[in-house]
């Protein structure tokens, strides 16, 4: 016996129709841009010796080209 709440199903597509129609506006190529630029950001602020935002903005990058692969694999309607 499935006792899963219908609306479950509604409620997890929600977000993710919320993510493409924010994503979907945004050029592909400006996913890995982003990812170079923060790795360049990242790269100047520790040459200017500020070794705790380099570090946070140089996690950024794995992000951005994640939220780009998402976007290819799973984007409807391609």
């Amino acid at each position: 016996m499935d006792n899963a709440n219908p609306n479950t199903a509604v409620a997890t597509q929600e977000p993710e129709q919320a993510y493409f129609a924010l994503t979907s506006r945004i050029p592909e190529e400006a996913w890995y841009w982003a990812a170079v630029g923060s790795i360049g950001a990242s790269a100047v602020l520790k040459l200017a010796g500020k070794d705790h935002w380099a570090l946070f903005v140089g996690q950024w990058p794995p992000t951005f080209l994640l939220f780009g692969l998402y976007h290819r694999i799973a984007r409807p309607g391609q």
